[in-house]
């Protein structure tokens, strides 16, 4: 599910050709906080990995997604978009599952930093 998807129109607030940016990192570096904040200053959908990687259960993350399903349904919803942002891991996800990316950013903090996120 993109982030305010449905309020964000097509096109980006700069001139830019294409801008599909994969932001990710170690659980607790700000991965969904700087895609979100991100995606709302450029005015184009944010992503997030988890919300195709995992079902939609009572106790969150705890039934994962079949892979053919998640494949289709994030690859449907980027290709809806020109510009987005996607956020979190796609480590083994497969093969042309995501279109290329423009720019890819990885996020660390200090470990006693993510403890404390």
């Amino acid at each position: 599910m993109a982030f305010s998807a449905n309020k964000v129109s097509r096109q980006p607030k700069n001139n830019i050709l294409k801008m599909r940016i994969h932001i990710f990192g170690a659980s607790g570096s700000g991965v969904t906080t700087t895609g979100k904040a991100l995606a709302l200053k450029l005015n184009i959908p944010y992503f997030d990995s988890d919300d195709y990687f995992w079902q939609t259960t009572e106790v969150p993350f705890s039934i994962r997604e079949d892979k053919n399903t998640r494949n289709f349904r994030i690859r449907k919803d980027l290709d809806n978009f020109e510009h987005w942002i996607l956020g979190g891991s796609t480590f083994e996800w497969g093969e042309n599952v995501f279109p290329d990316f423009d720019l890819v950013v990885f996020l660390q903090i200090p470990p006693k930093m993510a403890c404390i996120n």
